[in-house]
């Protein structure tokens, strides 16, 4: 699990003292405006220096530390993996452009300092860089089958164990991150998912029709018998330490827990935690139970109350009101612990740096908190209104947007800001539309 950042730790310390105050960004003389295209999106969350924006269905990257353009605006993707999350990973991202004089579009390597890479006319799909590798798609023959394999952000094929062959659906191109020297890969012919560590070399063959990360030396995961699937956990080696028995998807293990669920259906079940025998800790509940976080899990009870318990299960922080704000007010009505597509729904949150932005829906844009339930911030704008803050991303910056009036700075007197502040509530970079 991750540990508390100096600052983090910091803001921990002086949550009493946090939780007293309200940023309201405001300007300074050190503010920079950055320059964008009519009806640009500004993406919330900075990776390796450079800041996203798209005007559909063009994607533009800003570097941070000067507000420059990386490419010229008239460099075209054509289309992202994902518009939601069009960051660069490990040194390098995946897009896709019409080529001149082309039909179609193809996908290509995109570098950070502004340089890109076109694959070959072989290459059919490609997947998101995570960590500075992806997955590709090679050839199109649905006789000879689709060859599915690694490549480094040089577009060289690497891991040639992992490498496997597909026919008919795709599959899964999710490129894993590393945990604990081990990489969930999934291998396109035998539609099984094993493990591997940092060099590619097979460590668990594939033989889970489901893998999970591994976190504090098990991962969940999943085999399917008789249309029937059954969750358990194995250690680094594969072996199943903790019997597969859970029908539906467990959380994951931090500071020695696991939140797992016992029942048969996503809308009927309760809770308990598991130690590492998987022996339960605590009565089962029909509570909604969040991993542990520095001694501390959030829990949900529905409409009724969300609080904060320390690893004595016993109540510390009550944060009902706290959720009571904002739309038509259904306060934790709506707060889930679980994030995901309902199909993969991953329970838990994280804290990382030791904080979390949180509303009424659990995760995304609204207060930040540390796992204590303890406020760390939030904000309002110039007509006293709640504003709603991005999670803490690169240089210690938070996305926010807000209403701005009778600012010198902007050449609007009553304008909706897209900006990123300080803890301090500074706004360091805003953005203006072109004229």
């Amino acid at each position: 699990m991750k540990h508390l950042s100096i600052l983090a730790l910091s803001l921990v310390l002086c949550s009493n003292l946090l939780a007293q105050e309200v940023l309201q960004p405001h300007f300074t003389e050190q503010s920079q405006k950055i320059v964008v295209p009519e009806g640009a999106q500004i993406f919330p969350e900075i990776h390796e220096g450079l800041i996203a924006l798209t005007v559909y269905p063009q994607l533009m990257y800003i570097k941070a530390s000067s507000g420059e353009y990386v490419w010229e605006k008239d460099f075209v993707f054509t289309r992202g993996n994902d518009w939601n999350s069009a960051y660069f990973s490990g040194g390098a991202m995946t897009g896709w452009r019409q080529k001149p004089g082309s039909y179609s579009a193809s996908p290509f390597i995109v570098y950070p300092d502004g340089k890109h890479r076109d694959f070959a006319d072989d290459i059919s799909n490609v997947s998101s860089f995570n960590e500075g590798y992806a997955l590709i798609h090679k050839g199109m023959s649905a006789i000879m089958g689709v060859k599915q394999t690694f490549i480094d952000k040089n577009g060289k094929e690497v891991f040639p164990a992992l490498t496997s062959t597909h026919r008919g659906s795709i599959g899964d191109m999710t490129v894993y991150p590393v945990r604990e020297n081990r990489r969930v890969f999934y291998n396109a012919e035998l539609r099984k998912y094993g493990y591997a560590d940092e060099k590619g070399n097979i460590v668990v063959k594939p033989q889970f029709d489901k893998a999970l990360n591994f976190s504090e030396g098990l991962a969940a995961v999943m085999i399917k018998e008789n249309y029937t699937e059954q969750w358990g956990f194995i250690d680094l080696t594969g072996k199943m330490v903790i019997p597969a028995t859970y029908r539906l998807r467990p959380g994951r293990f931090s500071e020695g827990l696991a939140a797992v669920r016992i029942g048969n259906s996503e809308s009927d079940y309760e809770m308990t935690y598991i130690d590492k025998t998987g022996k339960s800790v605590m009565d089962n509940t029909s509570w909604n139970l969040n991993e542990f976080h520095n001694g501390y899990a959030w829990v949900g009870t529905g409409c009724e109350k969300l609080f904060v318990m320390n690893k004595e299960f016993q109540e510390v922080s009550d944060l009902t009101a706290a959720f009571y704000y904002g739309g038509n007010g259904f306060g934790t009505c709506r707060f889930e612990m679980f994030s995901g597509p309902p199909q993969d729904r991953l329970w838990g949150f994280d804290f990382p740096n030791g904080m979390q932005s949180l509303n009424q829906s659990g995760l995304g844009e609204g207060d930040i908190f540390a796992p204590s339930g303890a406020l760390l911030f939030q904000a309002v704008d110039a007509r006293g209104n709640r504003v709603a803050l991005h999670k803490m991303t690169e240089g210690e910056l938070m996305f926010c947007q807000i209403r701005m009036e009778n600012e010198s700075h902007l050449k609007e007197k009553d304008v909706y800001l897209s900006c990123f502040i300080n803890a301090k509530g500074e706004i360091v970079f805003y953005f203006e539309e072109e004229e």
